[in-house]
């Protein structure tokens, strides 16, 4: 039987966690890393109105070292380890298991300005006017590792998700920040960027210094 005073200090504990958690804020670097990873595959998540946001990450499980890089990041918002996940597919086209692994943080009030920042009413991604004055080459990398590759001498970014004005607001903030040439190829289910073969050299040398080695066959 769970006396009157343990459960009294249970309830002061989670108390005082939710406290501290709520109050969290986020360093410069972080926030550099979060304006990478939600250009990407981040999603920032609202579950009503009027609660604050979570972030949810996930990767296929062969990217396992990339999710545990990231939780080691982003541990201290968070309430529980990246969990593995799987399902099956039974479209005629795929009929196979998927394996995932994923975690999201604690919604917070310190990631609110996310959300408001990258999703209009409907929830869904665009791309703001002023991101030159928020892309980082920290950031930059980060969303590479997401959604980049190489491909024959240039190299790809799959932002099929966005906009064709979106996408030239990217090219324009490319060329701006970091002196990248791209252009927007027509691809199966939009448009996706293409830094040319001229500026590949200027681009590894802006992500090495922050490519985890799990990624390092993205982009040589």
């Amino acid at each position: 039987m769970i006396r009157k005073k343990e459960l009294f200090d249970k309830n002061l504990i989670r108390f005082y966690r939710k406290s501290v958690k709520s109050n969290l804020t986020i360093s410069s670097d972080l926030e550099d890393i979060i304006i990478g990873l939600i250009l990407g595959d981040l999603h920032a998540e609202k579950i009503n109105l009027k609660s604050n946001t979570r972030l949810q990450f996930k990767q296929s499980y062969k990217n396992k070292d990339y999710i545990d890089h990231l939780y080691s990041l982003f541990e201290p918002y968070c309430g529980s380890k990246p969990k593995a996940m799987s399902y099956f597919d039974s479209r005629f086209n795929k009929n196979k298991v998927y394996n995932s692994i994923r975690f999201s943080t604690l919604s917070l009030p310190c990631f609110n300005k996310f959300r408001k920042m990258f999703y209009n009413w409907s929830g869904i991604k665009f791309i703001l006017y002023n991101l030159d004055k928020l892309l980082t080459a920290k950031g930059l990398s980060y969303w590479l590792m997401d959604d980049g590759y190489k491909f024959d001498k240039g190299f790809y970014i799959c932002t099929e998700s966005y906009s064709l004005e979106d996408q030239k607001i990217l090219v324009n903030v490319l060329k701006k920040n970091f002196d990248l040439e791209c252009g927007i190829h027509k691809h199966t289910n939009g448009y996706r960027l293409y830094v040319f073969s001229t500026s590949k050299d200027q681009l590894l040398k802006l992500v090495k210094p922050y490519t985890i080695p799990h990624f390092q066959y993205k982009f040589y």
